[in-house]
C-alpha cells in the first residue's frame, strides 16, 4: 500500500489496482490535479475535508471514480449534480481491488451548542483506518492509523489515549493544518503512544510504501 498525504486530512491511497482519495479539503493542495482515481471518499461535510469550490473540477476530470460520502455530504454533492453513494456504519464497498469498510457515524463533539453532524470513517483493505473527525475505535486490530492530532474538538490527552486504544503498528498524523508547529504534538504522541507503534510523519506529497 502506498500512502501520500496531500495536506491536513487528505490522503491518496494506492493499493492493488485501486487509487483512492480521502477528504479533499480546503487545507490540502494538489489533489485537484489527480487523474485516474478509482474512488473518492468523504468523511464529512466540513470544508477542510470537502472543498466545494474545487471538488467539481476533480470529479469532472475523474468521471469513472465512484464517490462515497456520509449522508450530509451526499446531499451537498448531489445538489451540485454529482452521483454519490451515501454510506452507513458497517457497510463494505468494493473499490477496485480494495474493500472499504465504513466505521463510525458521528462527528466528535465540538461544543454542546454546535449540532453534531454525520461523520464516517473508512477502513481500507483491512489495513488503513481514516476516522475523519472522530475518535472511533474499530472492533478489530488496525495496522495503520491516520490519527487526528489538532482540532477544535480535540486535546492532546485525547489523541494520546486514542492512539493507545487503537494501538496500530503505524500511526500517521493528520488533521494538523490548524497548528503552525505540529512538531510538539508529534513528539508527545511518539513518546506517549504504545511502544509497538511506529509514529510516521509523512511529508506532504511524498508517497510512502507500507
Amino acid at each position: 500500500m502506498e500512502i501520500r498525504k496531500l495536506g491536513h486530512a487528505c490522503l491518496l491511497v494506492e493499493d492493488a489496482d485501486a487509487r483512492i482519495l480521502i477528504d479533499p479539503g480546503t487545507y490540502a493542495a494538489g489533489w485537484e490535479e489527480l487523474r485516474g482515481l478509482t474512488a473518492v471518499l468523504i468523511t464529512h461535510q466540513h470544508a477542510d475535508h470537502l472543498d466545494p469550490d474545487r471538488i467539481d473540477g476533480l470529479l469532472s476530470a475523474n468521471p469513472s471514480a465512484a464517490v462515497y460520502a456520509d449522508r450530509a455530504s451526499t446531499e451537498l454533492l448531489a445538489d451540485r449534480g454529482h452521483q454519490v453513494t451515501a454510506v452507513a456504519a458497517g457497510e463494505r464497498h468494493q473499490l477496485g481491488g480494495v474493500v472499504a469498510e465504513v466505521v463510525g457515524a458521528e462527528h466528535a463533539i465540538i461544543h454542546p451548542d454546535i449540532p453534531v453532524i454525520p461523520n464516517t470513517g473508512y477502513l481500507l483493505g483491512e489495513r488503513l483506518f481514516h476516522p475523519g473527525d472522530a475518535l472511533t475505535v474499530p472492533d478489530r486490530p488496525v495496522e495503520i492509523l491516520a490519527i487526528p492530532i489538532a482540532a477544535p474538538w480535540l486535546k492532546a490527552a485525547e489523541a494520546i489515549d486514542y492512539l493507545r486504544a487503537v494501538a496500530p503498528r503505524v500511526a500517521i498524523p493528520i488533521h494538523d493544518a490548524v497548528w503552525a508547529k505540529p512538531q510538539m504534538l508529534h513528539s508527545l504522541l511518539e513518546r506517549l503512544g504504545p511502544p509497538e507503534t511506529t509514529f510516521t510523519v509523512l511529508d506532504d506529497g511524498t508517497p510512502r510504501q507500507f
